[in-house]
């Protein structure tokens, strides 16, 4: 898909330049398929006459090529294909984000091609190494902040992590008279981050008095999303336009220069000490001889999209799941449906994701389910159109038994007989799966994998788990939200309005095990996402009066998060959409005596 959208429409002034952003998904890896890709969007923004067209950080490789750069093979093979890509490329100036490799060292890089050839390399200088970023495992920071001078405009380059700087090579680049910043990005969705990133973007354009264009990737890669928003800032601090999210788009915008010099005589770029410059990197003009495009098109108004919390999470939520299915091959799901709200809301996401022809639903009753239950899993079924096996799960119930009954003779029934049951329900998934070249989606959301209220073995057996990130009390939000969104309400009421529970014992629900989920999901966010210690927990809590937990459900919370870290590690991954999520985010050992 591709969409033109300006401020204004098309001008031949030499002060003018057209600009695009390819918000394009790309795939870990798949270095030749990426280039066909970039070489595909490079023919689109010719089409719309653009001068420039900027591609995602690490476009050729795919973000984040993680271990994979480490191979002298897949640093030799994206070369190539970058060489291959320039010499496609004719009267724009693409600029396409590589590995670049020099004397054993390797650099997150743009090249920046025209007319056959590889014209210079811009090296990213701020690597982030935090949350789900290892970028100083790889890479080494560049030093050089180019400028290109493009028909007489000034055009700087950087990455992603660059213009999160107070002082950063845009700084640089901006000192030496560059009018526009191009900056690309492979930045991931969390809930709540397009804001950030808006403010981020064009507050870097006003302490400079910059246009800033800032193109981000979409799609879904392993347990991350990425949500594009690619957009236009201008020099006054203004947002100009957006891209669509979670689509591929090109973003297309006429951008004139020619006011700008006298704003900018007086303000913070020329400021800056030299010597404070000279610590990020030191710039050169390079000239590209470009001719501007004769009879381009007519570009309609920018607008802003926008997307309400729920929608960016449940798109995200779409995204990842299709993504991750479509990029490992597979082209069809098994999900255990239970007549519960986690199983609903995933089997409901996976419709949407890939078809409902593609999605089967299995439900596995045991001697504990009850038959609103079953009753449920057939309705949600029916509403989604969604196939629904039943396989009753009592003959390898009773065998489980029997073959364990010499060996716990004497014990009371317990935790163990009750995981038996989960156990038996991931084997028949498992074999379904593996009988018919399928792929399980799991269904536990966050608190449970907090808390470790899930069965190695057993519910936690699959292959992605798509609402892992998703905490208790959002997955409710959400199925509310797909009701809202229709057609129809595919999601009945029953299965939303009852009291949650596991059915592996007689008259089981979760909060006999959990506490009640607003408190185990706000304390969660604290000790998980914000990293605040138990005793501030506590306090925070009583401070709520009636509505807070108590000390004793804070310090059980914590327990069981401290005690459950050996199951997340053996856990399947699944969609991030939160600030900190269990897996590339979160590493803690297993084996620990810090007391918390």
């Amino acid at each position: 898909m591709t969409s033109g959208t300006s401020d204004n429409g098309s001008s031949d002034s030499s002060g003018t330049l057209r600009v695009a952003a390819a918000q394009i998904n790309t795939t870990v890896g798949d270095i030749d398929g990426n280039a066909r890709l970039i070489e595909s969007w490079i023919g689109r923004a010719q089409e719309q006459g653009a001068e420039i067209v900027a591609f995602p950080e690490l476009t050729i490789t795919g973000y984040p090529p993680e271990d994979l750069v480490l191979y002298d093979n897949f640093i030799e093979a994206n070369i190539a294909a970058l060489k291959r890509i320039a010499a496609t490329v004719g009267n724009i100036v693409a600029l396409v984000g590589f590995v670049d490799s020099k004397d054993g060292k390797l650099y997150n890089a743009a090249a920046v091609l025209h007319e056959g050839k590889v014209v210079t390399t811009y090296r990213k200088i701020h690597l982030p190494n935090y949350g789900v970023f290892d970028e100083r495992r790889y890479f080494t920071a560049g030093n050089e902040c180019p400028v290109l001078s493009i028909r007489g405009v000034l055009v700087g380059i950087n990455i992603c992590e660059d213009i999160w700087e107070p002082i950063g090579p845009s700084e640089v680049q901006c000192a030496s008279g560059a009018q526009i910043i191009v900056n690309l990005n492979s930045s991931p969705f969390e809930s709540g981050k397009q804001g950030h990133r808006i403010d981020i973007v064009t507050e870097m354009s006003r302490r400079n008095r910059v246009y800033t264009l800032y193109a981000n990737q979409v799609g879904g890669q392993d347990e991350l999303v990425f949500d594009g928003g690619s957009m236009l800032s201008g020099p006054d601090g203004n947002l100009i336009g957006t891209a669509a999210r979670f689509e591929e788009v090109l973003l297309v915008a006429d951008i004139d220069v020619g006011a700008l010099e006298k704003s900018r005589l007086q303000h913070q770029s020329h400021a800056i000490s030299p010597i404070e410059l000279d610590r990020i990197g030191k710039s050169k003009t390079i000239e590209i001889d470009t001719a501007s495009p004769t009879d381009r098109p007519k570009l309609p108004e920018l607008s802003i999209h926008r997307l309400d919390r729920l929608d960016a999470v449940y798109r995200a939520l779409i995204v990842g799941t299709r993504d991750y299915l479509k990029k490992t091959g597979f082209m069809k799901v098994a999900i255990a449906v239970s007549g519960g709200i986690d199983s609903a809301i995933v089997t409901a996401i996976a419709a949407d994701a890939i078809g409902a022809e593609n999605v089967v639903g299995v439900a596995l009753p045991s001697r504990y389910s009850s038959e609103g239950s079953i009753s449920d899993a057939e309705d949600l079924c029916s509403r989604l159109g969604v196939e629904l096996w039943k396989i009753p799960i009592e003959p390898g119930h009773s065998a489980f038994e029997e073959m364990l009954s010499e060996a716990f003779e004497g014990t009371e029934p317990g935790l163990s007989e009750e995981n038996a049951q989960a156990r038996i329900r991931g084997n028949i998934m498992m074999s379904i799966a593996n009988k018919f070249g399928w792929l399980v989606l799991t269904t536990g959301n966050k608190s449970e994998m907090a808390t470790g209220y899930a069965t190695l073995y057993g519910d936690m057996a699959g292959a992605y788990a798509v609402i892992k990130d998703v905490p208790k009390t959002l997955v409710y939000e959400l199925c509310e939200h797909r009701n809202k969104r229709g057609p129809g309400a595919p999601i009945p009421r029953a299965i939303i309005e009852k009291p949650p529970s596991a059915e592996l014992r007689p008259d089981q629900l979760d909060e006999d095990s959990l506490p009640p989920y607003d408190q185990l999901d706000r304390v969660i966010h604290m000790y998980i996402e914000k990293r605040i210690s138990p005793d501030l927990i506590v306090k925070k809590e009583l401070e709520l009066g009636a509505n807070g937990a108590s000390e004793a459900i804070v310090r059980r919370i914590v327990r069981l998060i401290d005690i459950n870290e050996y199951k997340r590690l053996q856990s399947p991954p699944g969609v991030k959409i939160t600030g900190l999520a269990f897996g590339k985010d979160r590493r803690l050992p297993i084996a620990s005596g810090w007391q918390r």
